[in-house]
């Protein structure tokens, strides 16, 4: 006898496929939860077509049962969603045991595609911290670039103000140079005609009276 696949429609769990001819990729997850829990809640069970009554609020009962100023007791209201929070939790209880079952008790095929299921998942898994290693080289890579580049504009910076700082100071020193040049040809020009000039003095009068003679 042939076994068949679960009935199963999830959204965070892929649905078994044909194998394809293309390697499949798992750089980026297939669906959005494929890290949801399992089983998924689409999930069938035995309690599926068990029908669930619709919650009613106490205070405002369908009109077959409205209240009057005579009866405002409302236990009837909050038994009828006690019983419905029952039996949404036995059918919950019943979708996931029937879903651990189908994993160790099912047939071949829903073995398989349990563990499928979380071999997918580790194979995700392994592909996102592979993808987050190479973010995170990729992310160090552009620190140490930007860093290096930030140290080459900062080398240059100084270098540039070094320059300047040496252009000014030997600017600085010529000019120094030039004044002290000038003071000394100024001092030496003073001095020669003031030696003349006391010796064209002297040749009239013998006495030196700047006392420039020697």
């Amino acid at each position: 006898m042939a076994t068949t696949l679960p009935r199963i429609t999830p959204i965070g769990t892929p649905v078994p496929r044909a194998v394809s001819s293309q390697p499949r990729s798992y750089s980026t997850p297939p669906t959005p939860s494929i890290y949801g829990p399992y089983p998924p809640r689409e999930l069938s069970s035995s309690m599926d077509n068990v029908y669930v009554p619709g919650r009613i609020n106490p205070l405002a009962p369908p009109p077959s049962k409205r209240r009057i100023n005579m009866s405002w007791e409302t236990s009837e209201q909050h038994l009828h969603n006690h019983k419905r929070s029952q039996l949404m939790q036995r059918r919950e209880h019943e979708r996931y045991h029937s879903a651990w079952a189908k994993a160790f008790y099912g047939s071949v095929a829903e073995q398989e595609y349990y563990r499928k299921h979380f071999r997918d998942v580790l194979k995700q898994q392994m592909a996102d911290l592979d993808d987050k290693r190479k973010r995170n080289v990729k992310e160090k890579k552009k620190e140490s670039e930007m860093a290096l580049a930030q140290d080459d504009s900062d080398k240059t910076k100084d270098r540039e103000a070094f320059v300047k700082k040496h252009m000014y100071l030997q600017t600085f020193r010529d000019s120094n140079k030039q004044t002290m040049e000038e003071r000394w040809t100024n001092n030496k020009s003073n001095k020669f005609i003031e030696d003349r000039s006391d010796r064209e003095r002297g040749r009239y009068n013998p006495i030196n009276w700047t006392c420039s003679l020697k």
